[in-house]
């Protein structure tokens, strides 16, 4: 069992925490190697060398920024089964594949033995778990990352206010399976599991293995606007809103003449011209869980 561990998660709580979670993983009889990843896109590389040296279970210690890196490692060397101790600031992927957030509950799920396979988002190469988020939900993650004081949801409203006053509304075409739409973007949530932002319930019907994502795509809307659906998101009612369109598909296509903010299950990125396609990838990824209940 390897375990790549990111000091930065949870705001850097987990880097002060560490020593004495590691006494506690082997109090409850865990036996691990860890790694301790040293700056952005290292958990991908310490996993890939993981698999390649015969590892079978790679456990990512952190948030959904660290699972997501994980996974890409895991994807891009082939087989391994992911497991997950969350210790990031949502932890909406561990909830949405079925890892309980208690740490010794999580580590019980890790030895029980138990498996289950996901889906997987494949965007323009790269693959995600749980969510991502283009335009403003992309600036309001990048501004939530960078946050030490407030952490989970309230990390997530408070980036929220500052960038629902900034963030633009461009122009952009998007198709699914069966839907077009050419007009202004406020917001394009494209998820796997229901949650995002430690509890924005953006997808409330997305099930990480039945094979489709589930997006919410939001128009153009006034600053007021924006702060109605911010209150529905929590609620799970902002594809109820006006201008707001929810969509289940296997495959969505965005074109747009600038660049977007973006998120990749919490990575901040941005999406360059032409734009972004998007893929279901079927039970691509075993997971140590148990199904959601």
């Amino acid at each position: 069992m390897r375990l790549i561990v990111n000091p930065a998660a949870g705001g850097g709580r987990l880097g002060r925490e560490w020593p004495g979670v590691r006494d506690r993983l082997h109090a409850l009889g865990l036996q691990f190697e860890e790694v301790t990843t040293r700056a952005p896109g290292h958990a991908t590389d310490v996993a890939t060398a993981a698999v390649r040296q015969g590892e079978r279970l790679v456990v990512a210690v952190g948030g959904d920024g660290t699972i997501c890196e994980v996974v890409q490692g895991l994807h891009a060397a082939g087989s391994a089964t992911l497991g997950i101790l969350p210790f990031g600031t949502g932890n909406d992927a561990a909830h949405a594949v079925g890892v309980p957030r208690q740490l010794d509950a999580a580590v019980a799920a890790l030895r029980s033995g138990s498996r289950r396979r996901i889906d997987l988002m494949r965007i323009n190469g790269s693959v995600a778990v749980n969510a991502a988020g283009v335009g403003l939900l992309g600036t309001i993650n990048a501004r939530a990352a960078g946050m030490k004081v407030a952490r989970g949801i309230f990390a997530y409203l408070a980036a929220a206010v500052v960038g629902i006053l900034r963030a633009p509304c461009p122009e952009v075409e998007i198709e699914t399976d069966d839907f077009t739409y050419t007009g202004p973007m406020t917001i394009l949530a494209l998820h796997n599991g229901p949650t995002t932002g430690g509890g924005f319930r953006l997808a409330p019907a997305a099930i990480t293995d039945d094979g489709v994502l589930d997006t919410c795509l939001v128009g153009r809307v006034s600053i007021p606007g924006r702060f109605v659906r911010l209150a529905a998101a929590l609620r799970g009612r902002l594809g109820q809103q006006k201008r707001s369109y929810e969509l289940r598909f296997c495959r969505l296509v965005l074109r747009t003449s600038q660049p977007l903010d973006c998120h990749l299950d919490g990575n901040p990125t941005v999406i360059a011209p032409p734009g972004l396609i998007v893929e279901t990838l079927p039970a691509a990824l075993e997971v140590a869980a148990s199904r959601p209940g």
